[in-house]
């Protein structure tokens, strides 16, 4: 029961240090960002297997 109560503390102590936080995604918006045919025209990918 000891091991249980250990992973799971692990685990949540895990995720509350390492999960995305509001500021993180945030400053990420500050690239300008193309939107509505303002980067002109989109080549097509290349053709697969050969």
């Amino acid at each position: 029961m000891k091991k249980l109560a250990l992973i799971l503390f692990t685990v949540s102590l895990n995720l509350g240090l390492f999960s995305c936080s509001p500021q993180a995604i945030s400053e990420d918006t500050n690239a300008p960002q193309a939107c509505c045919g303002e980067d002109g025209h989109i080549p097509p990918p290349p053709p697969i297997g050969g």
